[in-house]
């Protein structure tokens, strides 16, 4: 999946961002380059659905298709 960050300003000068593809904490990781990159600071925040999914990776899956075979 894309990772992609949406960035909102407002006609009064606010700015919103949103994560879109990036699952669990990794979100958090945006907040510094965000702020760094827009030069603002961050004054509240909210998780998606994102921050609460897990991802299922190739090896997950491999995993599970290994297991099913041997049983």
């Amino acid at each position: 999946m894309t990772h992609r960050v949406t960035v909102t300003i407002g006609r009064d000068g606010s700015i919103s961002a949103e994560t879109h593809g990036v699952t669990g904490s990794k979100c958090l990781d945006y907040i510094p380059l965000l702020e760094d990159l827009l030069d603002a600071e961050t004054v509240t925040s909210e998780f998606t659905e994102d921050y609460r999914r897990t991802t299922t990776s190739a090896e997950d899956t491999a995993s599970q298709q290994q297991s099913q075979w041997n049983s």
